[in-house]
């Protein structure tokens, strides 16, 4: 007899056993239910399992246990591997803290259900928001619950990998779909006026480089001499300066196809040109002082940028200009919505933005790719139908 029921207290317990322990020892686990035919049925299942080898043995580890011992440390391998971003974890580690444990840390990992994630993020939307005392409370956005739901996610298919769980009950879950905003960018003429008023900033040719060919702002701040061929008017994006809860973490592009070689214009090449000599001059005048971190932008000493210190720099720069305040991020939005209404295909603006695949680029600028599907029916039924035109 592999399993048995009996009595225990005011309930019953299924008690089955499961193989041997390295000593020799029989293992048993007990499953605890409220009635005898509970029990009955349980038993059933449970033998059932066992024979498909699908049984998970119970556990009392909670959630929070889960996602705090288990979980989040087991992330450090895949970034040390270069499979997951340490700014990735950081989010992960944050959400977790902040929105999961607070709420459903005691929640036993096996008794978690779809409808207590489902009532966390109606709270999450309602009441999520940290606000100061005496303020009324303020809900989170639909795009951040939706990240604590991935969260959740991920741990609990790391939970079944492992064989903690038998299923991930967040896939029946149903949380918010994010919003789908579009992102605010400059005119052409915007942005022209703040190419021309940086022209004496030590970050012009940064600027330039955002511009023209959208790179994300730790690509920027990662970029090496070594990796520039101003002959050839190209580079290769091939490493990051990330923030990490506000530490700089050197990294590898955001995606496998991060790691890109793109062309750049000869107007932006004159600027890293110059950018160079004046680099070199800060280099003879600090002497031994200066640091060589082979970096394209630096400070005086040749150190490193932080890369928020890239988007203050930016929005002083905007601002003396007098142009719209937006996130650094909106050039490499601005770079992408001007190319593709120029007439540059989707593959080569995904390649050049370093998106993972086609598909993506074709969701975040689904606007433009509906305007430029639009236009181009417009001009067809132009040609094809023009007064004069003949049917044949």
């Amino acid at each position: 007899m592999r399993g048995h029921i009996r009595k225990h207290g005011k309930g019953w317990v299924v008690v089955v056993d499961v193989g041997h322990a390295e000593d020799g020892k029989r293992q048993q686990r007990w499953h605890t239910f409220r009635t005898k035919g509970e029990a009955e049925a349980g038993l059933t299942e449970i033998l059932g399992k066992l024979s498909r080898d699908e049984y998970i043995p119970p556990t009392k580890v909670t959630l929070g246990e889960y996602l705090r011992d288990v979980w989040l440390p087991s992330l450090a391998d895949r970034v040390e591997a270069g499979g997951l971003r340490a700014t990735t974890v950081q989010q992960y580690r944050t959400l977790a803290e902040t929105h999961v444990a607070p709420n459903l840390g005691g929640v036993r990992l096996r008794s978690l259900t779809a409808s207590m994630l489902d009532k966390l993020y109606g709270e999450l939307l309602r009441t999520g928001r940290q606000v100061r005392p005496g303020k009324s409370p303020a809900g989170l956005s639909p795009t951040t619950v939706h990240a604590v739901h991935v969260t959740i996610s991920a741990a609990l298919t790391h939970a079944m990998r492992k064989g903690v769980l038998a299923r991930n009950v967040a896939t029946m879950a149903d949380p918010p779909r994010p919003r789908d905003r579009e992102q605010a960018i400059w005119t052409d003429e915007q942005t022209t006026r703040f190419i021309d008023t940086t022209k004496d900033n030590r970050l012009h040719a940064l600027y330039l480089l955002a511009v023209t060919t959208g790179m994300r702002r730790g690509e920027l701040a990662g970029l090496r001499w070594e990796h520039i061929d101003l002959d050839a008017g190209k580079l290769t994006v091939a490493s990051a300066r990330v923030v990490v809860g506000y530490a700089v973490v050197e990294s590898g592009p955001k995606t496998a196809k991060g790691r890109r070689t793109i062309a750049i214009a000869p107007g932006v090449v004159e600027a890293l040109r110059a950018h160079r000599r004046r680099q070199l001059e800060e280099r003879l005048s600090w002497g031994p002082a200066w640091t060589d971190t082979g970096l394209v932008f630096t400070r005086e000493d040749g150190t490193g940028l932080h890369p928020q210190y890239v988007t203050w720099a930016f929005q002083r720069a905007a601002k003396r200009a007098g142009l719209p305040v937006l996130p650094l991020h909106a050039l490499r939005h601005g770079h992408a919505t001007a190319g593709l209404r120029a007439g540059v295909d989707l593959h080569t603006m995904s390649r050049r933005l370093g998106h993972s695949s086609v598909a993506i680029t074709g969701d975040v600028y689904s606007h433009v790719v509906e305007e430029l599907d639009r236009d181009a029916a417009d001009r067809t039924a132009d040609l094809l139908f023009a007064p004069g035109q003949q049917s044949g």
